[in-house]
């Protein structure tokens, strides 16, 4: 497709859009706002791909939120077409990659990699829209009176101090009940032998390491310390109380460690996944916009933990591998957030699938802490508009819009790899860094389509 006839409007694309969910209906609006002809297919069987491939056409499009669908639908195009331009949304790497070695003219986007940069902006700092990685670093996008522009940014990098007073609040204040039960076990036990050792020491004239000696071996019940039996009877009264303190200290190390075993351990008392404490932020849905936005977030050196209340998502084993501390839970409850430290927080970012799940959640936080910074999904753009007019819940993202967006740039040509919106104006940032304009709010107005030319024009509002 010709780059100058593209922009200049002489010449009306026509695209072939298959897909049935919303960024499907968002990518649909986008492209009708962009004056091209639209053929949808919802849930085509071959034959319907067939026949909506004949002829002339500019580009295809497939939007799945299953990768496996999109994989198989963008081969059969590809053997059918091979000459014509192709847009797949995939979402995992090794999917994209395939497809990307065996066809070589497609453009894979991933919903999760185009929303992110807009909700990592904000939880980073309120003055930046969305974040960007250049050639040169990490960039943050600032509006000003001048507009949208590129500021560069240096990721946050904890000194050593900041780590090991992370490390010791969460020896000292695990997050998880078995974590709890061990840690509380093993300092109870370490607790009654440096008592039994001192007091061996002072009352018996033990030497420092007898004496150490000596307590190890009755309280582990691994032999009698004679030295004890000439003792006055209140030491071994004493000695009765500290033996039975740490049998039930041993069996809480023990049923700490056994209850780790067994279940799946999505955080850790020190390393990568333990629960941060301060300038964390905390990500509400681990779909593919959560995910993507929790490794975001730590490549900008921004502490994360995500929450999210399905047991089996399949993203908890991605996050556990990634080294992504995750709870599960629902994250509307107030006791639970309470557990991670709102008040420290830098952010909160509600990024389920559910908009008013996110409200609710948006809600719920602010209550407990008014000054506390959030960002939110919304659905369709006019949902979000209401949520951010009637609500004042913070910032509020239309994760479809900005996906659905960039979709149609990217199928009409244009050189763009991330979208942002800032007031009520959608923009793109090119490969070389530039910010252009893609369309306003009104663009995405209802449209129908003309019979005669397949130009769309605007509905008349009643």
């Amino acid at each position: 497709m010709d780059d100058r006839s593209r922009r200049d409007g002489s010449a009306r694309p026509f695209l072939v859009l298959i897909g049935e969910a919303e960024l499907a209906d968002a990518t649909e609006r986008s492209l009708r706002a962009a004056r091209a002809r639209v053929l949808r297919l919802r849930a085509p069987r071959d034959t319907e791909i067939r026949e909506a491939l004949e002829g002339e056409l500019d580009g295809v499009l497939i939007v799945s939120t299953d990768d496996h669908l999109s994989l198989r639908l963008a081969l059969f195009v590809e053997s059918l077409r091979p000459e014509v331009p192709l847009t797949v949304t995939i979402f995992g790497s090794i999917v994209a990659s395939q497809l990307l070695r065996r066809v070589p003219h497609v453009r894979v986007v991933s919903m999760g990699d185009v929303v992110a940069p807009s909700f990592a902006g904000p939880c980073l700092d309120e003055r930046f829209v969305s974040v960007r990685s250049t050639a040169r670093g990490f960039a943050g996008v600032e509006a000003d009176a001048d507009g949208p522009r590129l500021v560069p940014i240096d990721p946050a990098v904890p000194n050593r101090p900041q780590r090991l007073l992370s490390m010791l609040a969460s020896l000292l204040r695990p997050f998880e009940h078995s974590a709890r039960v061990l840690t509380f076990g093993l300092v109870g036990f370490f607790a009654v032998l440096l008592v039994d050792t001192v007091a061996m020491a002072l009352v018996l004239g033990l030497a420092l390491t007898e004496a150490l000696y000596s307590a190890t071996k009755v309280i582990l019940t691994v032999g009698p310390n004679p030295a004890v039996d000439g003792a006055p009877g209140w030491f071994k009264l004493f000695s009765t109380v500290s033996m039975l303190v740490a049998l039930a200290a041993v069996a809480m190390v023990t049923a700490g460690i056994v209850e780790r075993l067994l279940d799946r351990r999505l955080t850790t008392i020190v390393g990568r996944r333990m629960v941060p404490r301060r300038d964390h932020v905390v990500v509400v849905g681990l779909g593919q916009v959560g995910m993507r936005l929790c490794l975001l977030l730590r490549d900008l050196g921004i502490p994360v933990v995500a929450l999210d209340r399905n047991a089996d998502n399949y993203n908890l084993s991605r996050a556990r591998s990634y080294g992504v501390p995750t709870i599960i839970g629902v994250g509307g409850s107030r006791f639970l957030l309470g557990r991670l430290h709102l008040q420290r927080a830098r952010a909160l970012a509600a990024v389920t699938d559910d908009g008013l799940e996110n409200i609710s959640i948006v809600v719920t936080a602010l209550g407990m802490h008014e000054h506390l910074r959030t960002v939110l999904r919304a659905g369709r753009g006019d949902v979000a508009s209401e949520t951010r007019s009637l609500f004042g819940l913070g910032t509020v993202r239309d994760a479809y819009r900005l996906a659905g967006s960039l979709l149609a740039a990217a199928a009409l040509g244009y050189d763009a790899t991330d979208a942002f919106l800032h007031e009520q104006m959608l923009y793109l940032i090119t490969s070389d860094d530039r910010i252009e304009p893609f369309q306003s709010e009104s663009d995405l107005e209802p449209h129908v389509l003309d019979v005669d030319g397949g130009v769309p024009r605007r509905t008349p509002k009643t």
